[in-house]
């Protein structure tokens, strides 16, 4: 099982969604997952699930070109951690593409970068083909619609740089409105981008070599986590996450573990949580996402997670705050005017 690499693409795919009044039973059929069990999973899921979903928005949407385009220019500098702040912290553009080429795991888009040098050009092609054919579209559409994030990221904003895309006719020009102001040459082969190798030498204005060091430090550690199996408290609030709204009892839990209810409890306090800790942990996420994001009613959000009545869900959530949930409602509708402003246009 392999994890998906950001959660920012799932968590703007939702938007998408949401702004296109397209229902979520749609986009997540097929999946295990319902959208509370994905609010509460902080937007993380199986990366087989993603391409289920994605290929169902896509088809929904009927655009994937449009829908790959109004996800990928969302993306911000803060959806890119720690890897992020590697590029930032780089002497110069060269060492800041040779970072962001040796970490691509930890960037939040699907393609597998590959740089070769050409003369007095140094040429970074962004290879598609591991993805499911139906939704390689949409994934070039949204990565390469991020790709001028990144490429500020990397101090090569003002460099002559072309990119190369195989769309072609209304569809290239779509893509070449939304990489301004770098060229952009349709039709080609594959996707890719160019860039005299002399440009690499450009200074980064952030430069800091000891944030550099760490975060590229920080930035080791974070790959070898993502190829080790997952620890015990991050299986049991994946399991959580999935049906916030029947959430299983200990015993239950137990059981599907195939452990014993002490076994369980043993093996999350070594882990220094416990069963009620990330339980309410996975409820407390989620009403906050529901609340002042998605905008929900107390009264639909204590429904969504399972409480008999609102007083009880009110008194929980005071208590895992220290605030009234209203406080979180107040401030949804205007979150969702300015979410909808940025995602309204297809095509």
């Amino acid at each position: 099982m392999t994890a998906t690499r950001s959660s920012a693409g799932i968590r703007y795919a939702f938007a998408v969604a949401r702004d296109a009044d397209v229902p979520f039973e749609r986009v997540l059929a097929g999946t295990h997952w319902t959208e509370n069990g994905v609010v509460a999973a902080a937007y993380r899921m199986d990366q087989d699930d993603e391409f289920v979903m994605t290929a169902n928005l896509v088809r929904e949407l009927g655009d994937p070109l449009a829908a790959g385009i109004s996800v990928g220019s969302q993306f911000t500098v803060g959806d890119l951690g720690i890897w992020g702040y590697a590029l930032l912290s780089s002497a110069n553009a060269g060492e800041a593409l040779a970072l962001a080429l040796a970490y691509a795991t930890l960037s939040p888009t699907v393609f597998n970068p590959q740089s070769v040098q050409v003369g007095d050009v140094t040429i970074v092609v962004l290879r598609y083909e591991h993805l499911p054919v139906d939704v390689r579209e949409y994934y070039a559409a949204r990565d390469l619609s991020a790709l001028p994030l990144l490429l500020r990221m990397s101090g090569l904003a003002a460099a002559p740089l072309t990119v190369e895309v195989p769309f072609d006719g209304e569809q290239g020009e779509r893509l070449r409105a939304a990489l301004h102001p770098f060229d952009v040459e349709t039709a080609a082969t594959q996707y890719r981008f160019r860039i005299p190798t002399t440009a690499l030498a450009l200074r980064l204005p952030t430069a800091d070599p000891i944030t550099r060091a760490a975060c590229a430090r920080e930035c080791e550690r974070l790959v070898h986590t993502l190829e080790v199996a997952p620890t015990l408290s991050a299986t049991v609030r994946s399991r959580f996450a999935r049906s916030p709204e029947a959430m299983p009892s200990v015993e239950e839990l137990a059981a599907e573990l195939h452990m014993s209810t002490r076994t369980l409890r043993r093996q999350l306090d070594h882990e220094h949580t416990s069963y009620r800790e990330l339980r309410n942990d996975v409820a407390h996420t989620l009403a906050v996402e529901l609340l002042s994001v998605v905008g929900l009613s107390v009264n639909e959000v204590a429904r969504r997670l399972g409480y008999s009545d609102t007083t009880a869900f009110s008194h929980a959530f005071r208590r895992w705050t220290g605030k009234p949930a209203s406080d979180f409602r107040s401030s949804a509708q205007y979150r969702s005017e300015s979410l909808s402003t940025r995602t309204r246009a297809f095509g």
